[in-house]
């Protein structure tokens, strides 16, 4: 079996290698060999090319109307796959004409779609709307890059924790206020920031910058004792399914939320995640993980269980063979 996969970015890309990259090595094991078209300006495959293959996955590309049906005609299975609410504005408003677009280019993919995957249900129930067949498959790590967390050791800081991309520091540096306040009325507390840049906070707010390096999550995240994931209230937030959400459970530590839909579908039920979202909310719920070592350590044994029985790619895994295979 072949597959065509016209990805949002290259397996750098967080969305492609966590949705696809890292289950290419367990489908060319299957028999199932998957090829991916990673550059949004590649020129698109021919009628001869698409034939080969037998099914296209299109990765949360939102493409013009006509080369929708120029893909529909001619691949024998299409699956549009989103972890996104791409059809969202983010940070910025849409023109009339942008969101008229985007609504328009979504609809035709959604329909000419034999199945549409999504990461969370928020993300389902919008492509329902628009005629979808929905499949959700939630996001996934690796467990064996993420092992299972050795028991902890008394230490004299208790260390908050942010993971991110660069682009996203203007989450973390939104809770600057509260976490100035927090680590004023606890002293030991330190906060540490695992990115490829130096958050810009306005004060001089103590930090432990660690730098990114690929590979390196496991190993920065490991030592958080609380997971810290703010979110805007938007609409393009509520579709995020985060992935340092799942960081954070894989490694055994209690989360702080903001109680968007897609971070309330992953905390539900798991007794790992509290969710706040004004100032004081933030504050209550950190000072309290702060000054109970055993609700962090109960917590974090429930985040790990929940993590390996809803977000492991061993479990996510036969989902995706199945949706592609056509099972």
């Amino acid at each position: 079996m072949r597959i065509l996969a016209l990805t949002f970015g290259d397996l750098n890309c967080a969305s492609t290698y966590y949705r696809l990259g890292q289950h290419l090595g367990r489908l060319k094991e299957d028999g199932i060999e998957c090829d991916l078209l990673t550059s949004p300006s590649a020129r698109l495959p021919t009628p001869e090319q698409l034939s080969g293959y037998d099914v296209l996955l299109v990765q949360k590309r939102l493409f013009s109307c006509r080369t929708v049906n120029y893909l529909r005609r001619h691949a024998k299975r299409l699956v549009y796959d989103t972890d996104d609410a791409t059809w969202q504005p983010q940070r910025r408003k849409h023109n009339w004409l942008t969101r008229w677009r985007t609504n328009r280019r979504l609809k035709a993919v959604v329909r000419a779609a034999d199945h549409c995957v999504v990461a969370n249900n928020y993300l389902g129930d919008h492509l329902r709307s628009l005629g979808g067949q929905t499949h959700l498959i939630p996001m996934s790590l690796n467990e064996k890059e993420w092992p299972r967390p050795s028991p902890g050791t008394t230490v004299p800081l208790v260390r908050i924790g942010w993971s991110g991309a660069p682009a996203n520091l203007c989450y973390l540096e939104a809770l600057e206020p509260v976490l100035a306040q927090v680590m004023s009325e606890h002293p030991e507390v330190e906060l540490a920031v695992f990115c490829g840049k130096q958050p810009a906070f306005s004060s001089p707010l103590p930090y432990l910058h660690l730098p990114w390096r690929p590979g390196g999550e496991p190993d920065a995240v490991k030592t958080f004792h609380i997971g810290l994931l703010p979110l805007p209230t938007d609409d393009f937030s509520q579709g995020k399914s985060p992935i340092k959400a799942l960081q954070y459970m894989a490694t055994g530590i209690p989360t702080v939320a903001t109680p968007q839909a897609g971070s309330l579908e992953i905390g539900q039920g798991s007794g790992s995640m509290f969710f706040a979202e004004k100032p004081e909310e933030w504050s209550e719920r950190l000072s309290e993980l702060i000054q109970d070592s055993e609700m962090r350590g109960k917590m974090g044994t429930n985040a790990r269980a929940a993590f390996e029985e809803r977000f492991s790619s061993t479990q996510i895994y036969s989902h995706w063979k199945s949706c592609l295979i056509g099972t």
